[in-house]
């Protein structure tokens, strides 16, 4: 079963509404939504608002214009509104309440790199794959002065009932004495993630797989990419493949992948494949 998988599905069962528009603070990626910055100008009506790239002041300042960006806008305004449409529609970023937005900021701000394995790692927690990962496997320290935290939901994937997963902090609180130590799970946990919301934005080229097909379409999937077949052309066009038996028990497909070519040569052999 791949990590994460059952419990993720689990909460898609929970997903809601998610926030109100009274909801003030967000992290958006700007990598995915280059366009950001400038459409928070032409949108905000002279509203005044936070728009701060947290890599700035950093060593790594040189990210600040694509890396995440901590939002603060008045509640219940057209920003407001406007950040929760775009966060829903896109799947970009995550909604936050907390009782200091300076402290939460600064919070937001240490997350960015975090202790994995050996040493220091960037981490973009930001993203809705990210986020779910880490707080399906939380350590204490993660949600730091945070209350909540909202991450949008894959639209398809798993039926869920909202467009929205909800994340609760400790009751008794989760101070955080930076860096946030990321446990080994979260790896695996996050590559299942990423997965399933790649496989939303293709529901359907995969044919609207089920809850109960998803195993088995990841573990093809990730089979598929051990052999170099990455790229997401090729993917989607293999996905009739992919949602057959077991890619890694079957003599044809393994023939080819055992033969010394090029990884598109392989991809253009396993196309002429019957599913």
């Amino acid at each position: 079963m791949p990590a994460g998988l059952n419990a993720f599905l689990a909460r898609l069962e929970r997903a809601d509404s998610g926030p109100g528009e009274g909801t003030q603070l967000f992290i958006f990626d700007q990598s995915q939504s280059p366009e950001l910055t400038g459409s928070l100008r032409a949108s905000s009506l002279g509203l005044p608002y936070t728009a701060l790239p947290l890599f700035a002041g950093t060593g790594n300042l040189h990210m600040a214009s694509h890396g995440p960006l901590w939002c603060q806008f008045p509640a219940n305004s057209t920003l407001s509104r406007g950040a929760l449409y775009r966060a829903s529609k896109y799947v970009n970023g995550i909604a936050l309440e907390a009782d200091e937005s300076v402290v939460a900021q600064v919070h937001a701000r240490d997350l960015l790199y975090l202790h994995e394995g050996a040493g220091l790692s960037l981490s973009a927690y930001y993203r809705p794959a990210k986020w779910a990962a880490l707080a399906l496997t939380a350590q204490p320290g993660l949600f730091g002065p945070w209350r909540r935290v909202y991450s949008p939901a894959p639209k398809h994937i798993g039926n869920p009932r909202g467009a929205w997963l909800c994340w609760d902090a400790p009751a008794a609180g989760d101070p955080l004495k930076p860096p946030y130590r990321q446990p080994p799970e979260t790896a695996a946990t996050h590559r299942t993630l990423r997965w399933l919301y790649w496989l939303d934005q293709h529901f359907e080229a995969f044919g609207q797989p089920t809850s109960a097909q998803l195993p088995a379409l990841l573990s093809n999937l990730e089979f598929l990419t051990e052999h170099d077949i990455i790229e997401a052309d090729w993917l989607l066009n293999l996905a009739k493949l992919c949602l057959g038996g077991s890619l890694a028990k079957r003599a044809d497909v393994l023939n080819i992948l055992e033969e010394p070519n090029a990884a598109f040569n392989h991809y253009l052999q396993l196309q002429a494949l019957r599913p």
